[in-house]
C-alpha cells in the first residue's frame, strides 16, 4: 500500500487556484500603473517646457533692473492712458486750478523711478504728465512761490530717472528741469513763460503725477531764473540789489559737478570767487548753493555760472546782471 500515491485533497487545489489569480491580477496592475506613470511623465516634462520662460522671468537672478521694470508700451496703451489724462477732472475749485504757494500727495514707496514726462496743449491750459514706474503714485510735495513763474515738485522717494529735463515750447509752459535733490530723491521744477495758476491730478495704472499751467495775467513778481545749457541760476536773479555776502544757487550739468561762481566788477575785475561741487551731473541736474563776497563797485557788476573749458581755459557759462545794493 505504500507504493500508491494520493491525488491532493480539493480544499488545497482550490486555495492554490485562488493564490495563482491573485498573482496574476497583481501583475495587470503594476504593469498598467506603470504605464499610467510613464504618461504622466511625460505630460509633466511637456508642461514644464511651457512654463520654463515665464519662470525664468520671474527668476530674481534673471529680473530686469528695477529702473527698467516698465514696459514698452504699445500704440493702443499709449492711446488709452491718454484718452484718461484728457478725461481726468480736478476735484474742486475753479476747475481745479489755484495759486496755492504749497500742495502735496502721493503714497509712500508707491515708485522709485520716473519713467517719462511728457507734454501736450489742452484749450485753455497746458498739461505735463510725470509718469512713474508703478501703477501708483508716490508722495510729492509742491512749492509754486507767489510770482516766481515756476513750480517745484519734490519727490523724496524717487531713486533714478530716465529724462533729465527738455523744453516744452509751449504758450504757458516753458520746459522742465529734473535735478537730484541733496537731501534724497530728485524734484522737477516746471518753468513758466508767465503769471499761472495751476492744479495738480493724481491717476494710477500706471502712476502719472499731473500737472496743468493756466495763464493768470499780469506780470511776474520778479524776473525769470537765468537758463543756459548746462547752468540754470535760480539766486540772484537779473537786476537784483546785492552787497555783503551774496548766497548764489541753482543747478548744473558741468563736468564732474565742479561749478565756479565769479563776481566780476563792472570794469571786468574779478571781485569774487568760489567753486562748489552739485549734486550730480551725468544722469541728472545738480543742485549747489554757495556764497561770495560782495565789496562795494558802481555801477553793473555780472555774477557768472558756469565752468572753464579745459582746452580753451575760456569761462563757459551764464551772466546774471546785479547792482550794488549797499
Amino acid at each position: 500500500m505504500s507504493g500508491i500515491r494520493r491525488a491532493p485533497s480539493l480544499p488545497l487545489l482550490g486555495l492554490a487556484l485562488f493564490a495563482l489569480l491573485v498573482l496574476s491580477s497583481c501583475a495587470r496592475q503594476g504593469g498598467s500603473e506603470e504605464a499610467a506613470g510613464r504618461q504622466n511623465d511625460r505630460a509633466q516634462g511637456d508642461t514644464a517646457v511651457q512654463t520654463t520662460p515665464e519662470e525664468s522671468t520671474r527668476s530674481p537672478a534673471k529680473a530686469a533692473p528695477r529702473e527698467r521694470s516698465v514696459p514698452e508700451r504699445t500704440v493702443e496703451e499709449g492711446a488709452r492712458w491718454q484718452e484718461t489724462e484728457e478725461k481726468a477732472t480736478p476735484s474742486a475749485g475753479e476747475g481745479g486750478f489755484t495759486a496755492a504757494p504749497e500742495a502735496s500727495g502721493g503714497a509712500e514707496g508707491a515708485a522709485r523711478a520716473i519713467a517719462e514726462v511728457r507734454f501736450g496743449r489742452h484749450g485753455a491750459y497746458e498739461r505735463a504728465v510725470i509718469e512713474f514706474d508703478s501703477p501708483r503714485v508716490p508722495r510729492w510735495s509742491l512749492s509754486s512761490p507767489a510770482g516766481e513763474g515756476y513750480s517745484r515738485i519734490s519727490l523724496p522717494g524717487i531713486e533714478t530717472v530716465r529724462q533729465a529735463g527738455g523744453r516744452f515750447g509751449g504758450r504757458i509752459m516753458d520746459g522742465y528741469y529734473v535735478v537730484r535733490d541733496p537731501q534724497g530723491g530728485f524734484f522737477v521744477d516746471v518753468f513758466a513763460t508767465g503769471p499761472f495758476r495751476y492744479r495738480v491730478l493724481e491717476l494710477r495704472n500706471p502712476g502719472r503725477l499731473v500737472l496743468d499751467y493756466a495763464p493768470a495775467g499780469g506780470s511776474l513778481a520778479r524776473p525769470l531764473p537765468v537758463q543756459g545749457e548746462r547752468n540754470v541760476v535760480m539766486e540772484p536773479r537779473p537786476g537784483q540789489a546785492v552787497s555783503g555776502t551774496l548766497v548764489v544757487s541753482g543747478y548744473s550739468r558741468n563736468f564732474e559737478a565742479l561749478t565756479t561762481v565769479l563776481l566780476r566788477g563792472p570794469d571786468g575785475s574779478v571781485l569774487s570767487r568760489k567753486s562748489v561741487t552739485a549734486s550730480a551731473w551725468s544722469e541728472a541736474w545738480g543742485y549747489f548753493e554757495t556764497t561770495v563776497e560782495v565789496p562795494p563797485f558802481r555801477g553793473e557788476a555780472t555774477v557768472l555760472v558756469g565752468a572753464e573749458s579745459p582746452r580753451e581755459g575760456t569761462f563757459q557759462g551764464v551772466e546774471v546782471p546785479v547792482v550794488y545794493g549797499g
